[in-house]
Formats: structure tokens, sequence, C-alpha cells
């Protein structure tokens, strides 16, 4: 049976279990609010279009926020994956809200599909900004903890 090692805690899974956890990383709070960090992913087929994935997901996201604006997304490689970095804005006044979403595809038998959200408050941005980037660029999915 594998063994799982989360933060705190292990555990022994039943063979055909798979991992399919989303983490969440608390800055501490500015202003009330604690900006985050969310990880998620999920395994893909390899032929993904990682184009058209991240578009339909920042479509879902504008149909939900009042004000929603898209600042920017870009496309590109880190290493062997492909990425989608784009810069999302809503709501109004001191509740505006910024968040950074990373789609980065990751080659390999067994395709994966890493999803990175940044949310903090538009107004703390010029402060959470360079700490996500710094966290977001060390960033490395490690293939060989995959069960």
């Amino acid at each position: 049976m594998p063994q799982f090692q989360g933060s705190g805690f292990t555990l022994t899974l039943p063979s055909g279990c798979h991992d399919a956890s989303a983490y969440t990383f608390v800055l501490p709070a500015d202003g009330g609010f604690a900006a985050n960090l969310v990880i998620r992913f999920e395994d893909v087929a390899a032929d993904l279009d990682l184009a058209q994935y991240a578009d339909k997901a920042l479509s879902n996201l504008s149909g939900q926020f009042q004000g929603f604006k898209l600042v920017n997304k870009v496309a590109g490689k880190r290493g062997d994956a492909d990425g989608v970095l784009a810069t999302v804005e809503w709501g109004e006044g001191p509740a505006r809200m910024t968040q950074k979403h990373v789609y980065l595809l990751t080659p390999g038998k067994k395709a994966r599909l890493y999803i990175l959200t940044t949310t903090d408050l538009a107004a703390n941005a010029a402060k959470s900004n360079p700490v996500f980037d710094q966290i977001l660029r060390s960033f490395a999915p490690n293939e060989a903890q995959r069960f």
C-alpha cells in the first residue's frame, strides 16, 4: 500500500488511490485580509489544449464576478512544460480583488495540469505580488512523488 506524506501527517492508502489534493498557503494578514495561494492539480490527456482550457476557465470566472477585468494573459514554456499566466481583478472599492492564475501542463506518461491561484485585495497587491512572484518562480513539480 502506498504511503502519502502530507503537512503534519502520513496516510497509508489502498492501491489504486491517487492524490487529488488542493493546497492553500496563507500569507500574514494585511488590512484584515490574508492573501493566499491555492495549488491544485489534475491528471489530464497529454494532448490537452492548454490555451483553450485557460480561456474557458477565465471565461467562467468573468461570469461569476461583478467588475471582472482580465488585466493580462501570456503563454509560454517553463522547462518542458507549457504554461499560461493570467492576472484578473473584480469587485469595487476596498473590496476589489486581484488574482494571478498559473496553468502549467507537465508532459510525461501521465500528463498533469497544475493550477496555481494567488488572491489578495487589489489595494495590497504592491506588497503581496513580489512575495507571490517569488513563490511561483520556486514552484517545481516533483514527479517522483506521484503515486
